[in-house]
C-alpha cells in the first residue's frame, strides 16, 4: 500500500498533468487532490491590530498565506516567513510600519515551504523556532520544492532563488518567549495537518496563530498527512489548554475559538461514518458517494473556494477510510 506522502504527491501530479486514470486504478486515484492556489503574485498583506502590539497580516488573495507579528518591549516575534524573499520582505515592511524594534524571533508553524521558504530573507540575528518534527522535515528541501510546484501554477521561479534556512531553536511540547512585557507561548498539541503543527498564542490577547492546523472560517480540517483520530485528540488538547478569542489561520479567513468545536464534530462524524462504511462492506467509491460534504460545512456554490473545500472533504474521506481499514 502506498504511503500517505506518495498518495498526496501522485494525486497532485496527476491533476497538474491532466492525466486520465484507468478504471483498474480507481481505488488509488478516485480522489483528485487539487493543489491549493498559493501563487503569491499580486498578494498583499493587510495589517490588522487585534490587541495592543498584536497584529495579523491577512492575505488579500486567499488562500495565499497569512502571517502576523507580536511586539514587546525588547523586540518582535513574527509568525511564518511565507513563500519567498518578496513576501518575506512584505512581512518585514509591515513590521517596520509599526515599530523599529528588532525582529528577535520567527516561528514556523509547519515545515511546508509556503510557510518557511522565506526564512532566509530575515535578518541573520533573527532566531527561527519550529517544532522538532517540522525542523526535521524542512531538511527535505528539494523534495518540498517539487511537491509545491502545482500550488504555484508549476512556476518554479516563485521560489527559484530560495535558500534553505533551518530553525535555530526547536521544541517538543511547548515554549515560552518573553518579548518584554509581552509573553508568547508556542504549543504542539499533536499530529494534525502535519507532524509538527505549532500554535502561537498570546495569552493576554487570547489570539492564536494556527498555521495549517485550522485553515480558517468556513473550512474543515485538512488531513494532508495525518489521521482523523489523531487530529481529534490534537484539537481536544488545543481546546482544553488555551482560551482563544481570535484565530489567525495559515490560510483563508480569521475566525474565533468556536471553530475548534466544529472541527471536532466534523472529524468525529467522519470517523464514525467510515467505520460504518467499513462494517457495511462499502468500497471507497461507495463510501465517498454515501458521505458527501454536509451543508453545514459546505461553502456557497458561488464561492471560488467551494470546489477546493469539497475536494478536501473527499480527500479526508479517503484518508479516514484507509485509517479505519484495520480498526
Amino acid at each position: 500500500m502506498k504511503s500517505v506522502q506518495t498518495l498526496r504527491v501522485t494525486g497532485w501530479i496527476l491533476l497538474a498533468l491532466g492525466t486520465l486514470v484507468s478504471p483498474s486504478f480507481a481505488d488509488d486515484f478516485v480522489v483528485e487532490f487539487p493543489p491549493p492556489p498559493l501563487h503569491p503574485a499580486g498578494a498583499e498583506l493587510e495589517t490588522r491590530e487585534l490587541a495592543p502590539g498584536v497584529y495579523a497580516l491577512v492575505s488579500s488573495k486567499p488562500p495565499v498565506d497569512n502571517s502576523g507579528f507580536v511586539v514587546g518591549r525588547r523586540g518582535v516575534l513574527v509568525i511564518d516567513a511565507h513563500y519567498n524573499k518578496t513576501m518575506a520582505e512584505k512581512i518585514q515592511k509591515a513590521v517596520r510600519q509599526v515599530t523599529d524594534k528588532p525582529i528577535l524571533y520567527l516561528v514556523n508553524t509547519t515545515y511546508h515551504g509556503d510557510h518557511t521558504f522565506g526564512n532566509y530573507a530575515f535578518p541573520s540575528e533573527t532566531l527561527i523556532i519550529a517544532h522538532k518534527n517540522s525542523a526535521e522535515k524542512m531538511k527535505e528541501f528539494e523534495e518540498e520544492k517539487k511537491f509545491l510546484l502545482p500550488t504555484v501554477n508549476n512556476d518554479p521561479d516563485v521560489y527559484g532563488d530560495v535558500e534553505l534556512r533551518l530553525p535555530d531553536i526547536t521544541y517538543t511540547d511547548s515554549l515560552q518567549i518573553d518579548l518584554g512585557d509581552r509573553l508568547v507561548e508556542i504549543h504542539y498539541f499533536g499530529h494534525g495537518n502535519g507532524p509538527g503543527d505549532s500554535v502561537v498564542y498570546v495569552p493576554d490577547a487570547q489570539v492564536a496563530w494556527t498555521g495549517n492546523l485550522v485553515l480558517g472560517a468556513g473550512t474543515v480540517p485538512f488531513l494532508i498527512e495525518g489521521g482523523a483520530g489523531a487530529y481529534i485528540e490534537t484539537i481536544a488538547r488545543f481546546s482544553k489548554t488555551l482560551d482563544v478569542k481570535t484565530i489567525v489561520p495559515g490560510h483563508l479567513f480569521p475566525t474565533d475559538g468556536k471553530i475548534l468545536g466544529r472541527y471536532s464534530r466534523y472529524l468525529s462524524d467522519l470517523v464514525q461514518s467510515m467505520r460504518e462504511s467499513r462494517r457495511a462492506g462499502l468500497s471507497l467509491q461507495e463510501a465517498l458517494a454515501a458521505n458527501p460534504l454536509g451543508k453545514e460545512h459546505a461553502l456557497p456554490s458561488d464561492s471560488p473556494l467551494a470546489a477546493f473545500l469539497l475536494a478536501v472533504h473527499r480527500w479526508n474521506v479517503k484518508m479516514t477510510y484507509e485509517e479505519t481499514k484495520t480498526s
